[in-house]
This record gives C-alpha cells, structure tokens and sequence, in this order.
C-alpha cells in the first residue's frame, strides 16, 4: 500500500390549490372597454368574473432566471410536496413536514424547518436540511448534502457525495461511489459503504464504517477535544487515523493505523492487528529518539501492549510476536499527509 500521500414524496392530503391563492389585480382599469362585461349562461357557472386587465405581463420562464421555483403539488396543514421539474430547480420548504423531489437536473433544495424528506434524483444536486430531523436522499450524480441542524439521516447512494450531517446526532450512509462523509458535531454513525471513501466522525462519540474500498477514516474529535471512537475499516486497504480512547477493527486487507503519542491521554485499543499484514504507525515530533517497549500482557496472552516514553499509546489483540520492526514512527509533517481534509 502507497502509505504517504493517502491519509491526510408522498402526498400528504387533498390538493389544496383555490382561485384565492392566485394573485389577480383589483378592478381598478380606468378603461371600462378594457373590462370583460359578457357572460355565457349555458357555458360558465354562477359566479362573480373576475377583471382582466391586458397588461399583466406573463410569467418568467425557467429558461429565463435558470431555476425553477417547482410546482405545489398538494398542502396539508402546512406540510408540502413540491416537485421539480426536468431542469435546474431551486426549490424550498416551509416550516411544515414537507417532502420535495428535484427530479432531473441540477437541484438545489432547502427542507426549511420541520422534518423535511428531500430528494435529489437524477443531477448534481445540492440538499440542505436546515432545522429539522430530515431525511435526504442525494440518489443519482456527484451530490452535496448537509443535514445542518437536527439529527438527520443523509443517503449520498449513486455518484461521488458529499455528506455533512451538521450538529445533532446524525447517520450517514455513503453509498455507491467514492464518498466524502463528516458527521460534524454529536454522535454519529457513518457508513461509506463501496468505493475508496474519506469518513470523519467529528466531535463527539462516533462509530466510522469503512466498509467495502480502500478507505481513510478517522474520528476527528478537533483540538483540545477528547472522546473515544469505533473505527472500524471494513474490507480494503484502509488507513485509519486514530486518537486516544478509540478502539479500531482494521478488517480485511493491509490496512496502515496511526495512533497518537500524546501524553495523559487513554491508549487506542487495536481489536485485530494481523502481523505481517498491517502497519503500525505511532507520531513522534521530539528531536530525541522515543523510548518504544513492547510487552505482552500478564494476564492475556491475545494482548500486546506499546509503551512510548513509559505511556501506553496502544493495546493490541492478535498481535503476538509484535517487534519493533512492524512498528513506525512519523512526524506531524509526514501526518498531514494523512490527514482527512473533506
């Protein structure tokens, strides 16, 4: 494995259209011939006409302002369904649960508040949840999703995505392609699924799935943040950048794990490190040489311990018969290149 250069809808009741809704100028014509004064009883209900006045001008095409506002399909106590159309939609909801399908083209689609479902369809599509628990499906073409505010669930499926679940507590599911997830603030649980993604969990306690590919994870918690991550690999040659307090499972394949050397902090517990296989990283920036001391556990043969300067930085299981020779050090330079930067 190349080791630098790698880690760094549904209607929701009747349709609620009235005439009521649609905007017609006062009868205010200082012209009484410009007025339709005729009725035809046998062809048109009782019923007040309404004034026309003949220099209303018509409405702007999509073609015209390159986006469409999409089309109301039904209204129900405040919550819409709104669809686009075959072109470039810029569509937006409301303050109700709404659901809103892009269809063709490239979309832009904002949930508003609520609890919104938004779909991108075919297209490069750009869906934000806003406030809310929402559900975006990015579905066909390169897509960019943002969950913002809530705890929402973002499905990049088809295409290379982008997903940003925000704050809250979110879940992220990458799909097919290669995907760029973040999970942002909270407790988030990511999934890359195929392809050769980049996962970060962000701050808070995040569970990060690699899945199938060759995969860079890593729980990210941020400067001066400290909480303990599942990183698991999956299939693949992954990288995983790991921090104090995580556990990593590397998975199939030969997968490169970097833990930290930082002192006062809890060691990275490795669950499956294949010796001859994987590679242990550790990052060490002294001018001095570290102290590394490798020491089986009393108590369970499975366990392997690694100690540098006298602080333990890592717990391994499976790794009997670990030496100094499957162990390298690297500095915070040579990290950067590593480093997750979706």
């Amino acid at each position: 494995m190349f080791l630098i250069g790698l880690f760094g809808m549904a209607a929701m009741g009747g349709a609620a259209y009235a005439i009521s809704d649609v905007l017609l100028p006062e009868d205010e014509s200082e012209n009484e011939d410009d007025r339709i004064e005729e009725t035809v009883e046998d062809e048109v209900p009782e019923g007040d006409f309404l004034d026309v006045d003949e220099n209303i001008e018509e409405p702007v095409s999509p073609d015209e302002t390159g986006s469409d506002p999409g089309e109301v399909i039904s209204e129900y106590e405040g919550h819409l369904v709104i669809a686009g159309d075959e072109g470039s939609d810029d569509l937006t909801g409301q303050d109700g649960n709404d659901q809103i399908n892009g269809y063709a083209g490239n979309d832009i689609i904002d949930g508003g508040g609520g609890n919104d479902v938004l779909y991108g369809g075919i297209g490069e599509d750009t869906l934000i949840g806003n406030m809310g628990n929402d559900v975006l499906h990015g579905e066909y073409g390169d897509d960019i999703l943002n969950g913002m505010s809530g705890h929402d669930d973002l499905y990049g499926h088809f295409g290379a995505d982008e997903l940003d679940g925000g704050g809250g507590d979110d879940r992220l599911f990458g799909g097919q392609g290669d995907d760029s997830l973040n999970g942002g603030d909270g407790d988030d649980a990511l999934q890359g699924g195929d392809g050769d993604d980049h996962l970060a969990g962000g701050a808070g306690e995040d569970a990060v799935f690699g899945g199938d590919g060759n995969d860079i994870l890593t729980g990210d918690d941020g400067p001066g943040e400290a909480s303990s991550d599942f990183l698991n690999g999956g299939a693949g040659d992954d990288v995983i950048l790991a921090e104090g307090g995580d556990v990593v499972t590397g998975g199939d394949g030969e997968d490169e794990i970097v833990v930290q050397s930082e002192s006062e902090q809890e060691a990275t517990t490795i669950m499956d490190f294949q010796l001859g296989h994987d590679k242990l990283l550790i990052t060490w920036d002294s001018p001095e040489d570290p102290e590394l001391i490798i020491e089986p556990d009393s108590e369970n043969s499975s366990l392997t311990h690694v100690r540098v300067n006298g602080e333990e930085v890592a717990q391994l299981y499976g790794a009997e018969g670990l030496t100094a020779e499957d162990i390298q050090f690297v500095t915070e330079a040579q990290l950067a290149q590593y480093a997750f930067n979706g």
